[in-house]
Parts: C-alpha cells; structure tokens; sequence
C-alpha cells in the first residue's frame, strides 16, 4: 500500500512504549508520550506485515478510513 508508514514509540535510552502508529501522512502522528518521540520504521513493508500478523487488516482499513490508527503492541513473552 503506496504511503502507508509505521511509526514506534521510544523513550529516551532506547527504551520502546510499546504504541506504533500507522499513518498516511506524517503530520496524522498522534502526539508522543511525555519524554517519548516518534521514529519511523524504515524497513516497514506492509504486505509483509499482514502476512506474518493478519489482524492488522483491521488497522490498516482503519489507516485508510481515519489517516491514521494507533495500536498497542504487547511485548512476546520470552
């Protein structure tokens, strides 16, 4: 899908927030967290993605209605 991004949440020292965003556009980022700032993922490939995890399609029909769709990743138990 042509213009969608992800977006991850860090805080300072590399720690992560668990939010990512999806957006058309960058100026659809919700606001970070206090102390937090968006990073865009680079290596982002959504049809990828919907193959290994394929409840995203919700999120991405999200993407496409709204502009924008943020979700919470839980971290994988180890």
């Amino acid at each position: 899908m042509a213009g969608l991004r992800k977006y991850v949440e860090w805080m300072s020292r590399g720690r992560r927030t668990d939010r990512v965003a999806y957006v058309l556009k960058e100026w659809d980022l919700p606001n970070p967290l206090p102390g937090a700032e968006w990073q865009q993922d680079v290596k982002f490939n959504p049809s990828e993605e919907v193959l290994a995890n394929p409840d995203l399609r919700d999120v991405f029909r999200e993407v496409i209605a709204t502009g924008a769709a943020l979700i919470v990743q839980k971290p994988l138990a180890p």
